[in-house]
């Protein structure tokens, strides 16, 4: 799985993508698959930062994915989700995991090759918005 967290943007599909933290906004000619790791694997060091991956279009119905350190020993970091439907309605959904380098190749891939993690079995926590 190693390689799947070495992705170089490609710039598929003329997609571009901001990413936000609590210290930083960076826009996408700043953004590099290192950018991704080093944020992530920050948390660690900041349990208050979080980072959003916004991209200029829906990525398979996604109009973002973030994450945040949870606090949680077990789970430490939450992911979440949100799914887009034409009629204006959304989905939201969050995932718990304590494994760093899952996080990292699920945002690798959202930005590098515009692909959703296996969303399947996330928790729906639509109601919460």
């Amino acid at each position: 799985m190693r390689a799947s967290t070495d992705l170089s943007f490609a710039g598929h599909r003329g997609v571009t993508y901001t990413i936000t933290t609590q210290g930083a906004t960076y826009a996408n000619e700043a953004i590099e698959a290192s950018l991704i790791r080093e944020l992530i694997g920050g948390f660690e060091l900041d349990p208050n930062d979080f980072i959003v991956i916004d991209p200029s279009v829906l990525i398979e119905g996604s109009s973002y994915m973030q994450a945040v350190p949870s606090g949680d020993a077990e789970n430490g970091i939450a992911v979440e989700l949100r799914l887009d439907h034409p009629d204006g309605s959304f989905k939201h959904y969050s995932y718990s995991t304590g494994d760093v380098e899952e996080v990292m190749t699920m945002f690798l891939a959202y930005w590098g090759l515009q692909k959703l993690p296996d969303w399947t079995g996330w928790r729906d926590i639509t109601d919460q918005f």
